[in-house]
């Protein structure tokens, strides 16, 4: 983590966005947030944490005490902390081992330097109303939900030097053909994606699912929206605030597809770490820090009672704090099951022996993640509400900014969360934390000139750097995503693989939560 203290105006900090491209703040129209009470909130968020499902229910139940070698797991952010606990209630033994000395992985709440309390997110930003695994363990642990973005004032869009708020951002392109001259992202977005697969928007997805969706997948974002026949002026309206052009169309319209009809927009109250900070605390000792897995190497055991039938049994060597002065500093532990549960982008480092199949080998090398720099900037004063504005607004440098604290009212200052990602991203990486700051908050002026004199303090994390992640969140170019997505979460030999990467909502915390209930349930059923 980056920090800067700045004495005269400037720079500003970081946070992760879960990029979901132009798509969803457009989705998020204005008047739903605008008049949505704190009543109908209540109502909404206490409609939102359905029962979970009765195969879960099912896993829940509580099993015979296993004596034998515990299920390892490697990570501990939400998916491997989901899968522990649902193996721990089943009378599984269970170990994590977490290379970080904290749990939640890119689930990252900044609290410090801030003043006055005000806190943050350095990771992901925002529960769909859709997520139900999310929203259901939110609820389990008496954790509060808040709407996501603020319902006062206006969003604004930035193109081309000059901003507009986000009703009247169609007015700063010129050359707009006739029929979308007055229509807005969301409108435009509606009128050149048109009817899509009604599969499209189910989140399960088997092979036969992206053999079907190929065409999709063989084309950019960009290009897919010029063959609907929208113009450059219109793709550039539709796609402010995030960089797809190398991207998958088929990537895009997935998410596109399953939040199409989700209009509301959650955090957790307190900061967003509260999450996996509760579920770690339920497990306890069984969750082991700074211990990064180096190596896995599947041996074999005979059943008890004899016979040439033999269960799967792995040696699983990690890097212990506790060790590290002595020899080469690596422990190991005996495992019945291994659950990965890392982004690719550092499970690549692991040695597995035997090799693991040439397809998932494959996958996991090819796997690529979006460069995304986070910043995070304190204001002396919520400036943008004077000029009745919300604090969001999308830009055409791929930046994303949010007010990140119009809930936490007992300061006056206040923080602007913003992201960028894709090729400006990139460009972040080689930068020194001063120029990347400075740099920042030259993005943000897009839309908020103010933040030039307001600026007070920042944090800037660029999740490039960060050892443990790499990356941001997985994305596809063309053709990658109908390959890679069947065989990505596919179990082998005892090793199971879990993580957002694993599933359909990728980028998003529901994606991790459901991948560890089904990793879990694979070693249950096996």
């Amino acid at each position: 983590m980056e920090r800067l203290r700045e004495k005269g105006p400037s720079p500003f900090f970081v946070l992760m966005l879960l990029f979901h491209m132009a798509l969803e703040w457009p989705l998020r129209r204005p008047h739903m947030a605008r008049y949505l009470t704190r009543r109908r909130f209540l109502q909404l968020s206490g409609l939102a944490a359905p029962a979970a499902p009765a195969a879960l229910q099912r896993l829940t139940q509580p099993g015979p005490a296993d004596a034998g070698d515990p299920v390892v797991i490697v990570g501990a952010g939400l998916a491997g902390l989901r899968a522990a606990d649902l193996l721990r209630q089943a009378g599984r033994r269970v170990v994590v081992l977490e290379a970080r000395d904290r749990p939640g992985g890119r689930v990252l709440t900044i609290r410090s330097p801030f003043d006055d309390s005000l806190h943050a997110e350095a990771g992901p930003i925002r529960i769909a109303g859709v997520h139900q695994a999310v929203l259901r363990t939110v609820r389990s642990l008496g954790l509060t939900l808040t709407p996501f973005a603020s319902s006062q004032g206006s969003a604004v869009v930035a193109i081309k030097g000059s901003a507009a708020t986000a009703a009247g951002g169609g007015a700063l392109i010129r050359d707009l053909k006739p029929d979308d001259h007055g229509l807005d992202q969301a409108a435009l977005l509606e009128r050149y994606i048109g009817d899509l697969p009604a599969d499209l928007a189910e989140p399960a997805a088997t092979a036969d699912s992206y053999a079907r969706w190929q065409p999709y997948d063989r084309v950019t974002w960009p290009d897919y929206l010029r063959s609907r026949g929208a113009s450059p002026e219109a793709i550039t309206l539709m796609t402010v605030g995030g960089d797809a052009a190398g991207l998958s169309a088929l990537y895009v319209l997935r998410q596109f597809a399953m939040l199409r009809r989700s209009t509301q927009r959650y955090k957790i109250q307190g900061g967003m770490d509260q999450l996996p900070a509760a579920m770690a605390a339920a497990l306890g000792t069984l969750v082991r820090y700074n211990a990064p897995v180096v190596g896995v190497t599947r041996q074999s055991s005979a059943r008890p009672g004899g016979g040439r039938a033999t269960a799967p049994r792995f040696r699983v060597d990690y890097r212990s704090s506790a060790t590290s002065g002595r020899g080469n500093g690596v422990e190991s532990l005996a495992a019945s099951r291994v659950i990965f549960a890392i982004p690719c982008s550092t499970l690549r480092d692991i040695e597995i022996r035997p090799r693991l199949s040439a397809a998932k080998a494959r996958a996991i090398a090819q796997l690529s993640y979006y460069s995304v720099a986070r910043f995070l900037l304190q204001s002396r004063q919520r400036f943008w509400r004077s000029a009745d504005l919300s604090g969001s607004a999308r830009t055409d440098r791929a930046t994303e900014v949010w007010d990140s604290t119009f809930d936490q009212v007992a300061s006056r200052r206040g923080i602007l969360g913003a992201s960028v990602g894709g090729g400006i991203g990139r460009t972040l990486r080689d930068m020194t934390t001063q120029g990347s700051l400075a740099f920042g908050i030259d993005l943000v002026a897009d839309a908020f000139p103010a933040i030039r004199t307001q600026f007070e303090k920042g944090v800037v994390q660029r999740w490039d750097l960060e050892p443990w992640s790499r990356g941001a969140f997985p994305v596809f170019k063309p053709g990658e995503m109908s390959t890679l997505m069947p065989t990505i979460a596919r179990a082998e030999g005892g090793l199971h693989f879990a993580g957002e990467h694993t599933s359909s909502w990728t980028g998003w915390m529901e994606g991790a939560l459901q991948s560890g209930e089904r990793a879990a349930g694979e070693v249950l059923s096996s």
